[in-house]
C-alpha cells in the first residue's frame, strides 16, 4: 500500500532521516522505534502528507494500481491535544468526517449512525456527552481511536499511543488494534519496545539507520 524509496529529510540543512526505504503492505501491522531525536514522528508526518521529504519518493497503491493518496486516521501524541478545549466525546469522533480541507458533505444521518458506530465499537457510548476534560487518560485514547476509525480509512496512524496509559490500558490498546488491523493497515510509532515487537508484524529501527525487519 505504501512504497518508501530512498527518504530523506533535513530541517535547516541538518540532515534527520537518510536513505529511509519501507514498504507497508495491505493489512500489515508497522511498528517505528528508536530513541528520541531519532525521526520517528518526522516519518509518520511524511507518510501521512504533512511533510515534504528533502529527496526520494512515497508511492501509494490500493487494489494493485498506483492512486495518489490513501485515506488515513490519524491518533496524535497525547501531549499534543488541548485537553481543556470545550468539547465531547462525540464532537471529536465527528471530526473524523473532515478531510483537513472541508467537510465531507453535511452532517447526514448516515454519517450521525457512523459516529454512533466507532463511540460504540471504542466502548465509549456512556461518555459520549463528556467533555474531553473529563476524561483518563485511556477514554482520551478511545476517543481519538474513534475519531481515527469513523471514516473506515486503509491506514490508521499512531504516534506515541501509549505514552500516558498504565499496564492495563495499554495491554487494552493492543487488544483493540489487532482486531482493527483485520481491517486496515496500521503504522505505529512508539518506546515500548516490547509490546511492539509482540503486536507488530514489522519493525522500522531508526537508530543508526532505517534498517526493517518482519517478526
Amino acid at each position: 500500500m505504501i512504497e518508501l524509496q530512498n527518504i530523506a529529510f533535513s530541517y535547516d540543512n541538518r540532515p534527520l532521516l537518510c536513505n529511509v526505504n519501507m514498504v507497508v503492505h495491505d493489512c500489515d501491522f508497522v511498528g517505528i522505534i528508536g530513541s528520541n531525536g531519532s525521526g520517528k514522528t518526522t516519518l509518520v508526518r511524511l507518510i501521512l502528507g504533512l511533510l515534504k521529504p528533502t529527496s526520494g519518493k512515497i508511492i501509494f497503491s490500493k487494489n494493485g494500481k498506483e492512486v495518489a493518496s490513501l485515506s488515513m486516521g490519524y491518533v496524535p501524541q497525547c501531549s499534543q491535544i488541548d485537553r481543556y478545549f470545550p468539547i465531547s466525546v462525540r464532537e471529536v469522533v465527528r471530526m473524523g468526517l473532515i478531510d483537513g480541507k472541508h467537510i465531507c458533505s453535511y452532517i447526514f444521518n448516515r454519517q450521525e449512525e457512523a459516529v454512533s458506530r466507532a463511540v460504540s465499537r471504542m466502548n465509549i457510548s456512556a461518555i459520549a456527552d463528556k467533555p474531553i476534560s473529563m476524561l483518563s487518560g485511556g477514554e482520551l485514547q478511545r476517543t481519538m481511536l474513534a475519531r481515527a476509525i469513523v471514516s473506515h480509512p486503509d491506514v490508521l496512524v499512531l504516534d506515541e499511543p501509549s505514552t500516558y496509559l498504565d499496564a492495563a490500558s495499554g495491554d487494552n490498546l493492543y487488544a483493540l488494534l489487532q482486531e482493527l488491523n483485520k481491517e486496515c493497515s496500521i503504522i505505529l510509532v512508539g518506546h515500548d519496545v516490547e509490546n511492539i515487537k509482540k503486536n507488530a508484524k514489522q519493525v522500522i529501527s531508526l537508530d543508526g539507520a532505517a534498517n526493517s525487519y518482519y517478526l
